[in-house]
């Protein structure tokens, strides 16, 4: 089971991640541009496959090529590891688009 991550632990973490990302109050928020809608809708698709294999579902907006997300796990009150183990998997998604 995931445990909630210090200040220290989350911020040694976030320098693991792209630019994308950052941290605002509780949450690790990440933000991605496409190069259409069809990109950014099977970025996606790609992307819920790995929420349900770890059962860690992002709060995400999507708006024509943008997606904004906010990652935060509801049950412990904060920010884990499996938001930095879904964070890290939507980068490295992400260079294949």
């Amino acid at each position: 089971m995931s445990k909630l991550l210090s200040n220290n632990e989350v911020n040694e973490k976030i320098n693991m991640l792209s630019k994308n990302w950052s941290i605002d109050g509780l949450f690790l928020k990440g933000s991605y541009e496409f190069k259409n809608f069809d990109q950014a809708f099977n970025f996606m698709k790609v992307v819920a496959v790995k929420c349900e294999e770890i059962n860690h579902h992002p709060k995400w907006t999507n708006v024509y090529n943008k997606l904004d997300i906010e990652l935060y796990t509801h049950d412990l009150g904060g920010i884990t590891n499996k938001d930095f183990e879904l964070s890290l998997f939507m980068d490295s998604e992400f260079k294949k688009f």
